[in-house]
């Protein structure tokens, strides 16, 4: 189609494509930033697991208990990071839009010619389109729980639980046998195989998230819960 046909009001190809140009770039940069959000909240999880590692060695007296505490902490951040890695997600889908149709487009001869046809969306501009319209998560939260588990938190919750282990059996008092183990286990009127069992549980329901996000994502979530009006 010559520019000189093209109805008034309407993009020709030079503007489209710089449109498009400007729109990748805020794009990218917008998805940058939510990855470094991520990597802020990890690192928050690595440090506060050093402190409460180097905390609870440092003073025999403190309960063990002290663990079921550290755990809350980094699983609370754990929530953070995958509410994060949704949005991360779902910026990242639009750039990945752009790469496979648009810059590859640019860079394959005769491609980009048949692909940004003037007066028709093609698949991918109208994806982009409808996603700036009623924008959404492309995975569920379980899904985004289980990725961040695998990525960084389970080596985490490892070192944690070592450490948890390690504190019970040294203090107060050195275990020598496992009923001085299961003693020092207790948590109040909580007997020891009482603890160690909802520890059991907390470490299967880990690996569970973690087997769950090996599956396709299947979440279409509302990315905000009010709908951009017609």
């Amino acid at each position: 189609m010559a520019e000189q046909d093209i109805p008034k009001g309407q993009l020709n190809r030079s503007e489209l494509i710089t449109a498009l140009s400007h729109y990748y770039r805020a794009e990218v940069q917008r998805s940058l930033a939510w990855r470094e959000r991520l990597d802020r909240t990890t690192n928050w999880a690595v440090g506060s697991t050093a402190v409460f590692l180097g905390y609870s060695y440092s003073h025999p007296e403190i309960h063990h208990s002290v663990f079921l505490f550290s755990f809350s902490i980094i699983y609370t951040l754990l929530l953070v990071e995958s509410r994060r890695y949704r949005f991360y997600d779902a910026y990242e889908y639009r750039v990945r839009l752009m790469n496979q149709h648009f810059a590859y487009g640019i860079l394959s001869e005769g491609v980009l010619a048949d692909d940004l046809e003037l007066d028709g969306k093609t698949y991918w501009r109208a994806e982009i389109a409808a996603d700036l319209r009623y924008p959404q998560y492309k995975m569920d939260l379980l899904h985004a729980l289980g990725r961040r588990i695998y990525a960084n938190y389970f080596p985490l919750f490892v070192i944690l639980l070592a450490g948890w282990l390690l504190k019970i059996k040294l203090h107060p008092v050195l275990a020598m046998g496992w009923q001085d183990y299961y003693r020092q286990a207790a948590i109040g009127s909580f007997p020891g195989w009482l603890t160690f069992l909802c520890m059991l549980l907390f470490v299967l329901h880990l690996i569970g998230l973690m087997l769950l996000s090996r599956k396709v994502p299947r979440g279409q979530d509302l990315l905000h819960s009010r709908r951009a009006k017609q």
